[in-house]
């Protein structure tokens, strides 16, 4: 794969892992009423995506409730975008190979230390191939447009001001 085509993921990836946070950012807020502007700058925008998730899930339970269709399709976008993490973290966090791939895939470097086979491994390295770019490209398009759906669905329903049952 040439250097360019590496950039070009990287930016894609990069972008499109920014904006999925942004949306679910919003859902959260969403979600928690929109009814302080301090809400999100203080609590919501620096808030790790595990945690972010899991609030989403917790708070969509209480005040969606009724509307147990959207709740299922909340769930299922959320686990999807769970099952997306780690390999986000390592696309975001990791450290590219970029040097020499002409004809090789891309090698991404995650410096976590990890205890296996008796032993501590100070980094891993993760293989992609073009077209697992450009999979996980068209599943997180996908993706945003399942979030998107969701978050229009939830301007049209009265949210449940109460707590859960």
């Amino acid at each position: 794969m040439r250097k360019e085509k590496v950039y070009e993921f990287i930016g894609k990836l990069t972008v499109q892992f920014a904006t999925m946070e942004h949306r679910l950012q919003g859902l959260l807020e969403t979600l928690m009423g929109n009814s302080n502007t301090l809400v999100g700058p203080l609590f919501i925008h620096n808030m790790p995506l595990v945690a972010l998730l899991r609030k989403i899930r917790l708070l969509s339970h209480c005040r969606i409730q009724n509307n147990s269709e959207l709740v299922l399709e909340l769930d299922r976008a959320i686990k999807k975008i769970d099952a997306l993490r780690e390999e986000r973290n390592l696309l975001i966090h990791g450290d590219w190979k970029i040097e020499s791939i002409e004809s090789h895939n891309i090698k991404v470097r995650d410096f976590k230390m990890k205890y296996e086979n008796g032993k501590w491994e100070e980094f891993s390295e993760t293989e992609f191939t073009e077209k697992q770019l450009t999979s996980l490209v068209r599943r997180l398009d996908g993706l945003g447009n399942e979030v998107d759906y969701i978050i229009r669905k939830l301007s049209e329903i009265e949210l449940n001001i109460n707590t859960c049952k």
